[in-house]
């Protein structure tokens, strides 16, 4: 066949000789100036490849002139392996008429004449002039569409991995309010699936009949600017947590959605009581001190007078009566100190002392105070570190815990005293006010009373506050415990529930060390490495059951979780790489912690346990975690404490 080039293009499109181009030639030329015009390139070749015509947006595309691209043979507008890939496809059509290629688009790579490589879109056609068969291939560049693409996904990726990463629970509805879409925070906050959730409205998660206006959609009114609303989790239990409600709307202003964001502030509220609290003591504090020191000084006018008057009173009845007076005076004198200890404004005689030795010396006075039907033990640290501390005060917090906990078992119980050593960081010390990370000497009393509810715990170190009845309490026992623990630069917390009792924690700074020179300090403390087993975390609030699996996962630990017992041993059926468990003992669901224990020790032998609690192990039950061969770990701990135990546990179950 010649490869001559031809001049001109035919309306029908196939190629014409010069004289019927010219009997033609002005139709020939609308249809040539249509095809120069056109955007997309567009080339002709013959049965052997070689390219006959172009138009003009081929020559911008690949960067040559028509003179240059024609007689060439097309596989040089495509890099390898596209251009043998193509030579191959012609080949094989015009053997076997197989339309593999003919007729179908495909996206192919195309070469300019600098070098540089493009995508682009090919599709391909067939026509014939007499007994030539040729091709027209139909060119757009890719390029702009590509580089949009690629930032569409780059921009889907970052939007997928805020969506899926964001700490706060995000749903996405549709505009009747249903939700469509829920990220992993939303399905750890409420514990439903994406499943149970989608067709819902965020409006069935709220606890209060009166917050489900709020998710309405926005066309109908929904509020959009952010509140404070109740919700209710899987298991029925509320938290408080800040709403967000919005459109989504597209380019064009269409809503085509709603989002709604929902952040827990279960930890920001529990702070912020925490601190509401605190500072409520402070003001009462000042207030009480200030009548406490005004009280004194009336105080001691009167019992200066009384005791000048009574030795010069003949009459026995008016002796008598200054008497009852005086000792009146002093018995106020003694609440006054009281009360400027809650203050803190009574002076200390503080000196460095071992607590071990003031529990051991108020045992035997202890147990005639509390009486024969209350089993008092002691558990204390063999290592404790030495405090500073007002001996008197120590004494005197020592036997009002003692009163206090004989008064919650007025038909029996236990009452166990404990003293050990705390280490406590910044998370440590979160939600307690005013102590500040370090070491510390805990003084511990618990009981297995009563207990208290809520309401009571939350104003118990108030002073007058008493719930004994009258004549029965003057409501100041734990408000001076409160304000001489505060004073030697340490504070006290209470775990306390309903019929289980309670545990009271003094926390007394330790006492600076006085060391030979060349003596180091205290042992450092090394956080014990993982070796990447599975720990299983059961913890019912949410907010510490996240916080314990970022701590194990910052010691290299993989995790699983849990909200209660029940849901534990169904991870472990399905789990047989946990090799731990490191659960709360006071949990809802019907099983405690030692309860749990217990069933794993039976199903899996293999699997260590570890508990968590701020009571006293004496309290949980010392039998059975010794039985079990549990270890406890007494909250609030620090990160080293948790790395410690949790290799200790792994290790006797490796070795055992």
């Amino acid at each position: 066949m010649a490869n001559t080039p031809n001049t001109g293009w035919g309306i029908s499109g196939r190629l014409m000789t010069d004289s019927a181009l010219r009997s033609t030639d002005g139709e020939s030329l609308r249809l040539k100036a249509i095809l120069d015009s056109a955007v997309a390139g567009i080339l002709t070749i013959d049965s052997n490849g070689l390219i006959q015509t172009v138009n003009q947006a081929a020559e911008r595309l690949f960067g040559y002139s028509a003179t240059e691209l024609i007689g060439r043979n097309v596989s040089a507008l495509m890099p390898e392996p596209y251009a043998s890939k193509h030579d191959y496809y012609i080949r094989r059509y015009l053997q076997t008429g197989e339309r593999k290629v003919i007729g179908i688009g495909r996206e192919v790579v195309g070469l300019r004449r600098d070098g540089s490589q493009f995508p682009m879109h090919l599709s391909i056609g067939e026509y014939s002039i007499g007994s030539e068969r040729y091709f027209t291939g139909i060119v757009y560049d890719l390029s702009a569409q590509r580089a949009i693409e690629e930032r569409l996904d780059r921009e889907e990726a970052l939007l997928r991995s805020i969506f899926e990463n964001l700490p706060d629970a995000v749903a996405i509805s549709d505009t009747e309010g249903h939700v469509k879409l829920v990220n992993p925070a939303f399905i750890k906050t409420f514990g439903l699936t994406q499943e149970e959730v989608a067709g819902e409205s965020c409006a069935s998660l709220c606890a209060n009949a009166e917050d489900v206006e709020y998710f309405k959609p926005t066309r109908e009114g929904g509020n959009s600017e952010p509140r404070i609303l109740e919700f209710r989790r899987r298991d029925g239990r509320t938290f408080p947590a800040r709403a967000v409600h919005r459109p989504i709307v597209d380019r064009n202003g269409n809503e085509v959605g709603t989002f709604a964001l929902i952040q827990d502030v279960t930890k920001e509220r529990e702070q912020a009581m925490a601190l509401q609290q605190a500072q409520r003591m402070e003001a009462v504090g000042q207030l009480t001190g200030g009548v406490a020191h005004d009280f004194n000084n009336l105080l001691t006018v009167i019992l200066g007078n009384l005791e000048l008057l009574e030795p010069k009173l003949e009459d026995e009845f008016a002796a008598s009566l200054a008497r009852e007076a005086r000792e009146a005076a002093e018995m106020g004198a003694r609440l006054t100190d009281r009360l400027l200890t809650f203050a803190r404004r009574q002076r200390l005689e503080t000196r460095r002392i071992d607590l071990n030795e003031f529990v051991l010396n108020l045992t035997e006075l202890l147990r005639r105070t509390i009486g024969t039907d209350i089993d008092l033990s002691t558990s204390l640290a063999s290592d404790l570190w030495l405090t500073e501390a007002d001996p008197g005060q120590v004494e005197n917090a020592l036997l009002n815990l003692a009163i206090n906990a004989r008064d919650a078992m007025p038909n029996g119980g236990r009452l166990i005293i404990e003293t050990r050593n705390a280490s406590l960081d910044d998370e440590a010390v979160a939600l307690i006010p005013g102590l500040a990370p370090g070491d510390y000497v805990v003084l511990s009393v618990a009981d297995t009373g009563v207990g208290m509810t809520p309401e009571v715990k939350a104003r118990c170190i108030e002073p007058f506050f008493t719930t004994k009845g009258p004549s029965k309490g003057s409501g100041l026992g734990l408000s001076t415990i409160y304000g001489f623990a505060r004073q030697s630069g340490g504070n006290l917390t209470i775990y306390s529930e309903p019929g289980r009792g309670t545990t009271v924690n003094i926390y007394l700074p330790r006492a600076r060390e006085e060391k030979p020179s060349g003596e180091g300090t205290a042992k450092t403390t090394t956080v014990q490495p993982s070796k990447g087993e599975t720990v299983l975390v059961v913890e019912d609030d949410d907010r510490v059951r996240r916080l314990t699996c970022t701590r194990l996962k910052e010691l290299g630990y993989g995790t699983k979780e849990a909200p209660n017992g029940p849901a534990a041993l169904a991870i472990l059926e399905k789990s047989p790489e946990i090799k731990l468990v490191f659960s709360d003992q006071v949990m809802p669901g019907g099983l405690s912690g030692l309860d749990l224990a217990e069933v794993i020790r039976e199903k899996y032998p293999k699997i260590r346990v570890v508990l968590t609690s701020g009571y006293s192990p004496d309290l949980i039950g010392r039998e059975r975690v010794d039985r079990l061969g549990l270890k406890i770990l007494r909250k609030p701990y620090q990160q080293a404490d948790l790395a410690r135990v949790i290799r200790e546990a792994l290790e006797e179950g490796a070795a055992s």
